[in-house]
């Protein structure tokens, strides 16, 4: 671990913001520039008005933010030693965003007037100082070049499976000589046999409702196909052609399961990657939908498998986490929460629906798809509660490996439900060491992760193409033993014992 005592961080601070340029020329800079105080919440920049300045913190904190319809989404949080407001300045194009301080700030202001007063006064300072104010121009662009198309940067570092389907190629004969071979031909077989006489039944039938000996038949065909793809992942390890076989039966029975919403969308993700709020939302209602009656049956035998079981109960294990954490502080004038990669929250408004001291909560919630966030916004948090919601759009993959930076502040809880599942182990780490940084002494990491007793991990990975990288009990603390939590961590399930949770704490 590296030693950060004795280092100036402020002094580092202002190196990185400032470009390169000297930091203790900076003093020089703001001789130029005019104070401004602000009240904690009150406006600094509004949306459309002129851009006369560029601005710079010089104490306190302001956050950067939009509006989707009636839902405000906070895109950067903004400390001291930070200038903003350089586009605006130097285009003339009125404010595209609002800017608010979050406390009580100091904020200096540059507008042309200052720029020509250091130009004559001291040209030297004026050249470093524009010369930075381009570096950092640059900076920007790139980011937004890079977020043009939010998240397909983000799926990109998602191992999310997404596939297509590719071209039919003849199996080859020495593979249908096999073991492996026969043992996927027959259960392939003998699903698709079983739906086609079950469709077949169904069709028949003149009711509008599923018959229910035949709904449980088809669960019965659905079990039994899920236990054949667990024991085939087995068996297909060995095998010198495992994508052949995968292929073969996924392409075999691929439309049978497009029958259903559910696996639909799963497998086509239209948001490039797998879990988002959609996803999620669809396991919470648990509302069976598809193509038919059979197309129902397979949709709600989708969302009662022991994943989406899991999902649900991971809602409720992090509620509760949330109501016994809070619990043990709520004496304290403040309690300050952060969720990760978001999505629509549902366990946090659970949490808050029940807290009769919700005046003293604040939460920031963090998701790089605003569709998420305007959803929580609309969908979810429509009760009565004294909460701070902050809605934060950024891509907490490049915020954990240091590409995005933001005056967060310190949290007492700080959680994931599901995010880890699709990182591999540096990113991990990666993760949860930029999270202690932000937690308070005392403050929790909670961290969700599938564990390897889902019994539906095969038909995640090769029907549904939804990989998820599931870790044991021995992984998360290996994990955690070589971040700087240590061995300061518990390993809790949710009620089915699929997912996992990494119970971290900052103790020093």
């Amino acid at each position: 671990m590296m030693d950060t005592s004795g280092i100036d961080t402020e002094a580092i601070v202002k190196a990185e913001v400032i470009g390169g340029m000297d930091p203790h020329r900076i003093d020089e800079v703001l001789h130029f520039s005019k104070p401004a105080q602000f009240a904690a919440g009150e406006d600094v920049v509004l949306e459309g008005s002129a851009a006369r300045c560029l601005y710079y913190v010089e104490k306190g904190s302001i956050e950067v933010s939009y509006r989707v319809g009636d839902t405000p989404i906070i895109v950067a949080l903004i400390g001291p030693s930070n200038f903003f407001g350089e586009i605006g300045f130097f285009d003339g194009v009125s404010r595209v965003r609002n800017i608010r301080a979050t406390e009580d700030s100091t904020i200096r202001l540059f507008d042309a007037e200052s720029l020509r007063m250091m130009r004559e006064e001291n040209p030297s300072l004026y050249g470093d100082f524009v010369s930075m104010l381009a570096r950092s121009i640059c900076d920007k662009f790139r980011r937004i070049l890079e977020e043009r198309e939010p998240l397909t940067p983000y799926a990109a570092v998602l191992p999310s499976g997404r596939r297509i389907m590719e071209e039919t190629k003849p199996i080859p004969p020495q593979l249908q000589k096999t073991e492996e071979w026969r043992y996927a031909n027959q259960f392939v077989e003998e699903f698709k046999t079983a739906l086609f006489e079950l469709s077949y039944l169904l069709q028949k039938d003149p009711t509008t409702e599923i018959p229910e000996p035949l709904r449980e038949r088809c669960n019965g065909a659905m079990d039994t196909f899920n236990e054949k793809l667990q024991a085939a992942a087995d068996l297909f390890q060995n095998s010198e052609s495992p994508d052949l076989l995968w292929g073969y039966a996924f392409k075999e029975i691929f439309p049978y399961f497009m029958r259903s919403r559910f696996a639909e969308r799963a497998y086509y993700k239209p948001n490039g990657y797998a879990g988002d709020h959609v996803m999620m939302e669809m396991i919470y209602g648990n509302h069976p939908d598809g193509d038919g009656k059979l197309g129902q049956i397979m949709d709600g035998w989708c969302l009662e498998t022991s994943a989406a079981k899991a999902v649900r109960g991971r809602r409720t294990f992090l509620k509760n986490q949330l109501t016994h954490l809070c619990g043990r502080i709520k004496s304290n004038p403040s309690i300050k929460i952060m969720n990760l990669a978001c999505g629509s929250n549902r366990e946090l408004f659970d949490f808050l629906k029940e807290c009769d001291y919700s005046n003293r909560i604040t939460a920031v919630c963090v998701d790089n798809d605003p569709l998420s966030l305007e959803y929580t916004h609309r969908r979810v948090n429509n009760f009565p509660h004294q909460a701070s919601i902050k809605l934060m759009k950024d891509n907490v993959v490049l915020w954990a490996i240091g590409r995005t930076k933001h005056n967060f502040g310190l949290f007492d809880i700080i959680y994931s439900a599901g995010l880890t599942d699709y990182l591999e182990d540096r990113i991990f780490l990666s993760l949860i060491n930029r999270v202690y940084e932000c937690l308070v002494k005392g403050g929790t990491l909670i961290i969700g992760n599938f564990g390897p007793s889902n019994q539906n991990r095969a038909f995640l990975d090769h029907i549904l193409q939804w990989r998820l990288i599931h870790r044991s009990e021995g992984d998360l603390v290996n994990l955690f033993s070589r971040s700087r939590f240590g061995s300061h961590i518990r390993i809790l399930t949710e009620e089915s014992g699929v997912n996992l949770f990494a119970i971290a704490t900052r103790n020093e």
